[in-house]
């Protein structure tokens, strides 16, 4: 079943300083949203796929995007994005190596900044790991806002604004099928069509 949140009027804003010193208005609604984040913890196998879209301002394209995090590691694997064909990401615990269609390779310590080198653009790759599964990433949150049940709505964090456009609740946990992250000029969509979590992603 999908629905949207914003159609539901109960929404609640939290704010905070670090992301263990949140400043709650309503202790329901955010002991809803720890409770949903120790859950989605302890899956540590999970996939999506779907279409993502990233604009710069002044340019911009699409693509399809499997991404699986399995054993501890992080693949991604996009078709047509920006319309530079195909790319692997793959993200291991020490560096992220960046393998394109044209058989160019390269690595770095760090995902964004292998990203940033590749693209000029600072695409927050580490902090979607988090909100592609409604979550907010460890560190820093400048506003979170959480409807009546604890799902977030609206998060902005690191310098981006993002909005949690619909959910997905077939597998038992409330995950995003549609998100939109913005930051200056700079935009990533996430529109997802399938989730797939815990043993289901190993039996693949």
């Amino acid at each position: 079943m999908r629905y949207c949140k914003w159609l539901l009027p109960a929404l609640l804003v939290l704010e905070a300083c670090s992301s263990t010193g949140l400043k709650v208005s309503d202790a329901d609604s955010d002991i809803s949203y720890q409770d949903r984040a120790e859950k989605l913890a302890l899956i540590r196998d999970w996939s999506l796929v779907g279409r993502i879209s990233l604009a710069d301002g002044k340019d911009g394209g699409s693509g399809r995007l499997q991404w699986v995090a399995r054993d501890g590691l992080t693949e991604l694997d996009f078709h047509g994005a920006m319309g530079r064909g195909a790319w692997n990401l793959q993200i291991e615990p020490t560096r992220a190596v960046l393998r394109e269609a044209n058989g160019s390779v390269q690595s770095a310590v760090a995902v964004d900044d292998l990203i940033q080198q590749r693209m000029g653009w600072p695409i927050p790759v580490d902090a979607l790991q988090w909100w592609v599964r409604g979550l907010a990433a460890p560190g820093e949150i400048d506003e979170l806002l959480l409807d009546s049940t604890g799902v977030p709505v609206k998060l902005a964090q690191f310098g981006w604004n993002v909005d949690f456009k619909r959910f997905d609740s077939d597998s038992g946990l409330s995950l995003p099928t549609r998100l939109d992250a913005r930051r200056d000029n700079y935009r990533v969509k996430l529109a997802v069509s399938t989730w797939l979590m815990g043993d289901n992603v190993k039996n693949r």
